[in-house]
């Protein structure tokens, strides 16, 4: 089942993000709002949206998923981290994304977790020639071999398919993208939620869905391989 979240303004937009992201963690984004170090893109009504959206439709599964390693792809500077440690029984996160500079923010934004024995940890490595179901990859100086019970991907407007074709059928996959070109760096955008599902194909579907602002709309779905 098909589900449409319409957003027509940008007042509606910061509506929801109030009613959704912002309560469950409203001191840690305004600490990166203020820090001018962060990028402001990341903090944008839009990017919030989305991770509310997500947040929000993950809470909502029911029975809950046995979800306590969790990879995110294309993390940026980790958003999600401390929603996610707050929404579910999580024991770890690693955040992947190619780019350094934005795992050092990553790090630097969920320090606490970092230093909390890496409850969350950043991880510089190329996503599309990692297999997400059997990870390796080196990060403070260890290597590290981990198989995620929980993959997620907000960005896969950014990248290929490959992460999606190396992930197991025992994996929760919760990812996102967009029917938008025209912004830097979307190299795989979609038209429509249809075309997204037989991009990223799930033979077990939990949510499908679209969320539509005024620039753009934004599709996902949660389930399994």
């Amino acid at each position: 089942m098909s589900n449409i979240i319409n957003l027509n303004t940008w007042n509606e937009v910061e509506e929801y993000i109030d009613n959704g992201f912002l309560q469950i963690s409203p001191t840690y984004f305004e600490r990166a709002i203020m820090n001018s170090r962060y990028p402001r893109d990341a903090f944008s009504k839009g990017q919030l949206a989305s991770k509310s959206w997500l947040l929000g439709e993950l809470n909502k599964i029911d029975p809950v998923p046995n979800v306590t390693t969790v990879a995110i792809l294309g993390c940026w500077i980790g958003s999600l981290v401390e929603p996610l440690l707050n929404t579910l029984p999580i024991e770890r996160i690693y955040g992947l994304d190619i780019d350094a500079n934005s795992i050092e923010l990553a790090e630097k934004f969920n320090q606490k977790h970092v230093a909390n024995n890496w409850k969350f940890k950043g991880v510089v490595a190329d996503v599309s020639i990692l297999d997400c179901n059997h990870m390796e990859f080196e990060t403070g100086g260890e290597l590290i071999k981990v198989s995620p019970n929980c993959i997620i991907n907000t960005s896969c407007e950014h990248m290929g398919t490959e992460w999606f074709e190396t992930a197991g059928s025992n994996q929760l996959i919760v990812m996102q993208t967009n029917n938008s070109p025209d912004f830097e760096g979307h190299i795989n955008p979609v038209a429509t939620l249809e075309e997204m599902e037989t991009l990223y194909p799930l033979t077990k579907s939990m949510y499908s869905g679209q969320l539509k602002t005024p620039s753009y709309t934004r599709f996902m779905q949660i389930g399994y391989k």
